[in-house]
């Protein structure tokens, strides 16, 4: 074990948000797979749990843990990229923003990304980390083939036509069935978008969001409770080869950092500390969220710097309930006298077949609510889990929400036949937890 870089002491680790802070009793840094062996077999020496931590951007305790924590940091980087096939395998500790950089060589890009790439791919891809287009999967649903560690110390290639089940359950597996230490993605050739945000009335954007979002490459609604005004971003695909146009970088400074960022938490501080500030605060930033155009390498539009902290639910909807349940919310806000200074995010993603995956077997439509991190979270992210409870709504499974294995087992079809892999691979619980055994039975 003396190969394994490990932090010395124990020390409180917390997540992006600060909604989860634990202290392990050891930090380990494996430098490639014989090191995570060494770490598996080292908790199952001491007893431990084990769990494996990526960016930190869940807001949910899927990692939090009192044994040994495994960070792949130093495990990273491209294994391979194929330009014909679109295929890429990437080293599970690998960070999304990174592996912009790792594909552009190679004349490709990921097929979609969300608006944060800090994560690591094998946290997107077991925490079910998405975008949006109707016609486009989340991150899972990209995934052709793994590499994995299984807690028993052996390791195993697994895809559909190499143990499917364990394939199946792992492609989102919240961490409970391996450690990832390879991912191989269906990529596509590189492109770029052209992206466009403008205000408008909240009920016409969100009265015609499944058309407008069938229509587009990739749409989102940014609405503000309580304001009748809404954010509706568009992204439109072009070739690789089409010019290239941001605004003044001035301007681009302005908008994403002094105003987007800066002022907005200054403004957020201030209605944590004087809560009749929300409501006046949501509204001047209904007015002035949407950005400029820019047309520009994939990667470089879809993320934007979060700096301004906070907590978030995110619910997913079938596509053909997703007005109803929209419109049951506006009701609910004035009823409780909801006031937040974070917009409702509404997005939109394709079916797929992922056992575990929020959009298995149906279009769905999302919902993420947010709260200022320094504000209780926790009134209004329950208020939006029981508006949207009454329509099959599935909660993401990184970020906030207060349901057990009762209620996912009934919302997931193939719940059952994963809880079986996992038992069956990890028997004795290794990569298990207290708030796994809450979400998934042990």
């Amino acid at each position: 074990m003396s190969a394994l870089v490990a932090r010395p002491g124990r020390h409180t680790h917390r997540n992006w948000s600060g909604s989860a802070r634990f202290t392990p009793q050891q930090v380990l840094t494996p430098r490639g797979e014989d090191e995570v062996l060494s770490a598996l077999a080292l908790a199952r020496r001491r007893g431990l749990p084990l769990r494996v931590v990526g960016g930190g951007h869940s807001f949910t305790p899927l990692v939090a843990t009192d044994g040994v924590l495994l960070s792949l940091d130093e495990h990273q980087g491209l294994v391979s990229a194929d330009p014909a096939t679109g295929l890429v395998t990437l080293r599970g500790g690998t960070r999304l923003w990174v592996i912009a950089e790792l594909l552009a060589p190679h004349g490709l890009a990921l097929s979609v990304m969300g608006d944060i790439d800090r994560q690591s791919i094998a946290g997107a891809i077991q925490t079910g980390t998405h975008g949006t287009g109707a016609r486009l999967t989340g991150f899972a649903g990209m995934v052709r083939a793994l590499r994995l560690a299984l807690p028993d110390g052996s390791i195993v290639d697994v895809s559909p036509e190499r143990e499917p089940h364990l394939f199946e359950a792992a492609r989102l597996g919240l961490g409970t069935l391996g450690v990832i230490l390879e991912v191989t993605l269906q990529c596509v050739p590189a492109y770029r978008l052209a992206l466009h945000e403008a205000t408008v009335p909240a009920g016409e954007a969100i009265g015609s969001f499944l058309a407008d979002s069938a229509l587009a490459d990739h749409h989102e609604i940014f609405w503000f409770p309580r304001t009748d005004r809404a954010t509706v971003r568009t992204m439109r695909r072009l070739p690789a080869t089409a010019e290239r146009h941001r605004p003044a970088r001035a301007l681009e400074l302005l908008q994403r950092e002094v105003l987007g960022n800066g002022a907005f938490e200054v403004m957020c501080r201030g209605a944590a500390m004087v809560p009749p500030l929300s409501r006046p605060v949501a509204e001047i930033a209904s007015r002035a969220f949407a950005g400029p155009g820019i047309v520009d390498d994939s990667p470089a539009v879809y993320a934007a710097p979060r700096r301004v902290r906070f907590h978030e639910s995110e619910w997913a909807l079938p596509a053909e309930r997703a007005e109803e349940a929209l419109a049951a919310l506006p009701a609910r806000f004035e009823a409780e006298d909801v006031r937040v200074t974070f917009p409702l995010e509404i997005r939109r993603v394709a079916a797929d077949d992922v056992w575990l995956s929020t959009a298995h077997g149906r279009d769905s439509v999302y919902l993420a609510a947010h709260r200022y991190h320094r504000e209780d979270a926790g009134p209004y992210l329950r208020l939006v889990q029981d508006t949207l409870a009454p329509f099959d709504a599935r909660p993401h499974w990184g970020k906030l929400h207060w349901l057990g294995a009762a209620e996912l087992s009934r919302l997931y079809p193939r719940f059952a036949d994963f809880t079986a892999v996992r038992r069956a691979v990890d028997p004795d619980g290794l990569l298990m937890t207290p708030y796994l055994d809450r979400l998934l039975g042990r």
